[in-house]
């Protein structure tokens, strides 16, 4: 008995060693060059419905199985579950941080714990390249069996699957780019503009929709008491966006003339500007490649801007159909 305990013992032992001398960490990436602005790209790795779809290198192994999102492509908070067979198994995708070149993930496998991924876009001119990456940091006890465990071989392939799966769809797919490119971007001037409405508030991303349906009702209503009659439809200044936080500083307003005041509400006031304007007609969450196209577009003038106004032509519960939805998209230039 006492040889069988010295025998698990020494077991125990080796297996401690093994785990003090095993990886903390394991890292697997790859990268390729597509043939596409940072922009396009970048919009479609923020997308994980068009992930499972176009280029997962997952997907095919189980095509019954079962996915459900949440949330807005490119925001945080944009979430993938799914429930497959034994190669697949069952887990969740959850964008956590936007930045200029990076989308954040956490990636969950039931069972197996978490994992962070990075997919990374640097432009290069007309042409861009991704790396996605994978970082999976290894507890203690599990150390021991990653000596002996190759995860890049064992994960690389699939890697490499994806993404030339990714870098044939975005190339063959040039109505993708149109979506970016081919908005009308038009250089006008304002005069002095007001506009009344709520004080500045930082809103979380999922919760905007909330926020406007709380507030334009209760300004039309006010402005209509008082036979303020608004110089246009309602509208949202937008003086910062942080894909990273998932926050935008917003305020609902409709516009109106010069002097006008009303108790209880804020009046903001811009001076006369030289301004962008793109008309967006689709869904208001799909409105991204249009702020892409404002940014290139910007990009190549060399100006930057310094709030951005979206303007909602449609009443969404009068309107039902999203494709006939107009959003008029103004971005107030820096002087």
């Amino acid at each position: 008995m006492k040889k069988f305990l010295y025998v698990i013992l020494a077991l125990v032992c080796i297996y401690i060693v093994l785990c003090l001398f095993g990886p903390k960490r394991v890292i697997v990436e790859r990268e390729t060059v597509i043939n596409k602005p940072a922009s396009v790209v970048k919009s479609k790795l923020g997308d994980l419905k068009f992930f499972h779809d176009q280029w997962s290198p997952w997907s095919e192994k189980d095509p019954n199985m079962k996915n459900t999102y949440v949330g807005n492509p490119r925001e945080v908070g944009h979430t993938y579950s799914w429930t497959g067979n034994k190669e697949v198994g069952e887990g969740s995708m959850t964008i956590i941080g936007v930045s200029a070149d990076t989308i954040k993930e956490e990636l969950t496998f039931k069972g197996m714990g978490n994992a962070w991924v990075n997919m990374i876009t640097k432009e290069n001119g007309n042409s861009s390249t991704v790396k996605w990456q994978m970082i999976m940091n290894i507890d203690f006890f599990h150390r021991g069996p990653m000596l002996f465990m190759n995860m890049d071989k064992m994960m690389a392939p699939d890697f490499e699957k994806g993404l030339t799966k990714l870098k044939t769809v975005l190339e063959n797919s040039p109505t993708e780019e149109a979506s970016v490119a081919n908005y009308e971007v038009k250089e006008t001037q304002w005069p002095e503009t007001t506009f009344l409405g709520t004080k500045t508030e930082t809103v979380k991303f999922q919760d905007l929709g909330a926020f406007f349906s709380k507030h334009f009702p209760t300004i039309g209503q006010s402005l209509g008491e008082h036979k303020i009659r608004p110089m246009a439809a309602p509208s949202a200044i937008y003086s910062k966006y942080d894909e990273v936080k998932g926050e935008a500083d917003v305020a609902a307003v409709f516009k109106v003339a010069k002097g006008t005041t009303l108790k209880g509400f804020h009046i903001h006031e811009f001076p006369a500007s030289n301004v962008l304007h793109i008309a967006y007609l689709g869904d208001y969450a799909k409105s991204a490649n249009a702020h892409y196209a404002m940014d290139t577009y910007m990009k190549n003038k060399g100006v930057t801007q310094t709030a951005v106004i979206e303007e909602y032509a449609n009443d969404p519960m009068v309107e039902k159909d999203t494709a006939k939805w107009l959003t008029n998209i103004y971005y107030i230039l820096k002087k």
